[in-house]
Formats: C-alpha cells, sequence, structure tokens
C-alpha cells in the first residue's frame, strides 16, 4: 500500500511537520483517544493530525509508505484503502483530497494540529 502526497498537498502539509511531529491518517470514526465522534453517516471520513513527538499514538501502529515519511494510520483503516492512494490538493476547493483508482475516498481532508502549545518562559 502507498500513498502519493502530490506537490501541491505537499506544500500544504510540509508547513507543519517539523523533526519533532508525528503525521496520522485517522480514520474519524469515533475509536481512539484523538477521534472524539464517530460520523453516523455512510460516508468515510479521513485527516491528517499532527501530535508532537511525545504525545501517545499507541492507536495508530501501521505506518503508510509514501514520499514524505512517516504517516500513521489505525491498522483496520487499511481495508478502506486502495493499494496506491493519493493526497492532493483541490485548488477549486481549497482542500486536501485522498483517491484512488476506486475513486474520491475523502474530498475534504482537514490538518488538525493537535500539539500542546509551547510556551515561552
Amino acid at each position: 500500500m502507498y500513498l502519493k502526497i502530490t506537490d501541491k498537498a505537499q506544500e500544504k502539509l510540509l508547513t507543519y511537520i517539523k523533526e519533532d511531529t508525528i503525521v496520522i491518517l485517522d480514520l474519524d470514526d469515533g475509536v481512539g483517544e484523538y477521534s472524539k465522534v464517530g460520523y453516523c453517516s455512510l460516508d468515510t471520513s479521513f485527516r491528517l493530525l499532527i501530535l508532537d513527538k511525545s504525545q501517545s499514538h499507541k492507536d495508530y501502529a501501521e505506518s503508510l509508505e509514501n514520499n514524505v515519511g512517516d504517516i500513521y494510520i489505525k491498522d483496520y483503516s487499511k481495508r478502506y484503502l486502495d493499494e496506491a492512494m493519493t493526497l492532493d490538493f483541490d485548488d477549486r476547493l481549497h482542500a486536501l483530497q485522498l483517491n484512488g483508482p476506486s475513486g474520491i475516498l475523502d474530498s475534504n481532508v482537514p490538518i488538525v494540529d493537535l500539539r500542546p502549545e509551547k510556551t515561552t518562559d
């Protein structure tokens, strides 16, 4: 399984990635410490979570091969993904989109920065 992140999507994502960050492609299904509410609809909703390396990501044990760096997922969320996926940025909608050979999986993948606020003393 491979996730190609296009140049346009990389521009949006790389502004969040530092040495001390973890990126998660989260199936927002109500399972896990960062998913507060699951959707009761028939659509599939993903989001990109940005965590600090000190934050737990125990629910996201699988790593998704891609062209940017480590991206973690819940192991069972693979069933929703095609073998070849693409994360792209739609200029018209100003949104990240997750798609594969079977079509658009999620037309609006938000980036959610969950890193704790750093305070300066």
